[in-house]
């Protein structure tokens, strides 16, 4: 029987699995024991137990080629066969006597079946293509790379990008953005410009806010009465300093750069020069970021403004579904609602729901629920002490005998009657009395009892 060779083929194989199989799939590489070959699916490795190998042609110390069939069967997916030769080394020949020749044609067919694998394993790297000339130089040092994204350089080197986090900022300015442009679309105060102006800045600030994932260059300037942000070879800028800015610089028109401000400053709205949304100045916070395009001769518009705090850099009217105002104060008396801290006169009756409890032996108010209950009663029960007690709390509770009448009604120890005494109800059937009440606190109620109302 010849030895095993080792032919120049890959050492894996990949089927396409479309229907549900248990095999058997064929390969066309050499191993030498059924332990060599390794199988996974869909990028999940079968356990050698769960297969079985048949070699196609048995040699020496080996085999050429094989089918491997399943014990389960697989459906839709990638089935990669692939050969894994341990890498070691256990015995050596001996230092004297016959030299058996098998034994090194079997350890040197083991050594090309290993070089191989690595080989196999090179071409399913990132790498180089062969064909290229260059050489490839090495990652940055861990501490430049660590939670960094993987970039290339304009000479095709490798090189530490943004981190997750501003990767994600930037994602965060895009879906502000939009929102901003949004708001700015539909806002009234935005009759600085026409119609169609105000729908070309929309889309542009979608157009910006989409983009600015992919910035990978960043710089800063210091805040000025004129900062040329032209000048500044970079798309993102980060703005220092707390001086009013009146202008931006002179550029070519259609020049786009995202300025994030550092600190609290002024941007001065100009009709001409620099077109802010609103058509007002705007005072900046830390964290927020704007789109500007320049219209060419010095002249610049803001197309989205987002805030680091995420609401809209202008007010919508009430008559556009807004609230025409900034603060919660001012938004509650253009749309005339009444604040639960404020004192208020009302010229409408005002009033809650009266809700029904459950009857049972016992009887546990929810005072979260209503001010005001109802009751009906068939039997002696207890009303216990309500949940959810707060002070200054008051309504009433209607207390109905069923049509049996006689039920008497104890109180929980939160009760507090005059004279420390509990009331008694009428008994009559069907009779009707109102306990009205006050809380005082989370373990004392005020009550007292209207008798007989009919």
């Amino acid at each position: 029987m010849p030895h095993v060779t080792i032919p120049d083929v890959a050492t894996e194989n990949i089927f396409t699995v479309t229907t549900s199989t248990t095999g058997p799939f064929t390969f066309s590489f050499s191993y030498f024991t059924s332990s060599d070959i390794r199988v996974a699916f869909n990028g999940v490795e079968i356990a050698s137990g769960a297969f079985t190998v048949t070699p196609t042609v048995t040699a020496d110390y080996g085999y050429e080629g094989g089918s491997l069939t399943l014990t389960a069967a697989v459906a839709s997916g990638s089935l990669r066969v692939w050969r894994d030769v341990p890498s070691s080394r256990t015995t050596d020949f001996p230092t004297a006597g016959p030299f058996n020749v098998t034994t090194l044609n079997t350890w040197l067919d083991k050594m090309f079946a290993i070089l191989q694998q690595v080989e196999t394993s090179m071409s399913r790297t990132l790498r180089m293509s062969d064909t290229e000339g260059s050489t490839l130089s090495s990652l940055p040092l861990k501490a430049d790379r660590i939670s960094k994204s993987l970039m290339f350089d304009a000479s095709g080197n490798p090189t530490a990008g943004p981190t997750a986090s501003e990767i994600s900022s930037a994602q965060t300015y895009a879906t502000n953005a939009s929102a901003s442009a949004s708001a700015a679309s539909t806002s009234a105060s935005a009759a600085s410009t026409s119609a169609t102006a105000a729908a070309t800045s929309a889309s542009s600030a979608a157009t910006s806010a989409s983009s600015i994932s992919s910035l990978t260059a960043a710089s800063s300037i210091a805040s000025a009465s004129t900062i040329d942000i032209g000048a500044v070879a970079a798309e993102y800028l980060t703005v220092s300093g707390t001086t009013t800015i009146n202008a931006l610089g002179t550029v070519a028109a259609g020049l786009h750069r995202v300025l994030k401000f550092d600190d609290i400053l002024t941007l001065t709205h100009n009709a001409t020069s620099l077109i802010l949304p609103g058509g007002a100045s705007i005072t900046t916070a830390a964290g927020d970021v704007a789109g500007f395009r320049s219209l060419g001769t010095g002249n610049w518009r803001c197309e989205w403004y987002s805030r680091a705090n995420g609401a809209p850099n202008a007010t919508v009217p009430v008559a556009n579904g807004g609230t025409g105002s900034t603060t919660a104060s001012t938004a509650r008396t253009a749309l005339a609602v009444a604040g639960l801290a404020d004192a208020n006169s009302f010229t409408a009756a005002q009033r809650g729901s009266i809700s029904a409890l459950t009857d049972g032996a016992t009887i546990t108010p929810n005072f979260a629920l209503a001010n005001n209950f109802s009751l009906t009663i068939g039997g002696n029960r207890t009303l216990a002490n309500p949940t959810n007690l707060t002070a200054g709390q008051s309504g009433a509770i209607v207390i109905t005998q069923d049509s049996t009448g006689s039920r008497t009604l104890a109180y929980g120890s939160n009760w507090k009657f005059a004279g420390g005494t509990a009331p008694t109800l009428n008994t009559t059937a069907s009779a009707v009395d109102v306990l009205v009440y006050y809380v005082e606190s989370a373990s004392r109620i005020t009550a007292s009892l209207i008798n007989d109302v009919k």
